[in-house]
């Protein structure tokens, strides 16, 4: 892996986990939508930058989700139960 490489991947997996920590703060009737709108803006931010693979798309959302089912499991990212 080039360093360029390895620095959009360290990207990458860092947003995953923000976005997913920022969902799992909100209320679990508001994540979905807001997983949604997550989802768009990572299509916008890939298309802005000349990025054409979907599946990168889908990877960060599947990832968010994944994240977001791990911190519901083991709790709030504030300490309490999700």
């Amino acid at each position: 892996m080039t360093p360029e490489q390895k620095a959009a991947f360290e990207a990458i997996v860092g947003f995953v986990h923000r976005a997913a920590m920022q969902v799992a703060e909100l209320p679990k009737e508001e994540r979905a939508a807001a997983l949604q709108i997550v989802q768009r803006s990572i299509a916008h931010q890939v298309a802005e930058i000349g990025i054409t693979e979907p599946e990168l798309i889908e990877i960060c959302t599947e990832g968010i989700a994944t994240v977001l089912q791990q911190i519901e499991a083991s709790g709030s990212p504030s300490g309490g139960q999700a």
